[in-house]
């Protein structure tokens, strides 16, 4: 029975790195041009590849938000906010689960789902915007 559980548990925990891995995977920018031409269709997209439904779910509350608004704006603030926050959450995530990984870029995350998690890091990556020379701080 315990090596069951231990089973269990290793398979989720490789399900959830997986899952780390591939919102690590998002390219930033093209994220915003999908979310820029192609609103409602890049959210659910981005969601489906990334298995994290919360920007549809918030954007979707974004869009009911706005509707009232879209009779006085023309429907302005309709077609900006859902995506506009659904595009913020995508990238959020991924570099939240960049930092978590110890990658910097998507290609990184590329070579970590190929690879079968040979490379991964374990610790996480803290940057702080100090530089230290001969012990002074700031350099120089």
């Amino acid at each position: 029975m315990t090596t069951a559980t231990n089973d269990y548990q290793s398979y989720l925990q490789q399900k959830d790195q997986v899952k780390a891995i591939k919102q690590a995977r998002v390219r930033i920018g093209i994220s915003w041009v999908a979310h820029l031409f192609a609103g409602p269709i890049a959210s659910v997209v981005y969601s489906i590849k990334t298995e994290n439904f919360i920007p549809v779910l918030a954007a979707t509350g974004a869009a009911v938000v706005s509707l009232p608004v879209a009779v006085i704006d023309f429907g302005l603030t309709f077609a900006v906010a859902p995506p506009v926050v659904s595009a913020v959450l995508v990238q959020t995530k991924a570099g939240e689960r960049r930092r978590q990984l110890g990658i910097f870029g998507p290609e990184q995350a590329d070579a970590l789902m190929f690879s079968n998690f040979q490379n991964t890091p374990k610790t996480e990556v803290v940057v702080n915007n100090q530089t230290q020379t001969d012990g002074v701080v700031g350099g120089i």
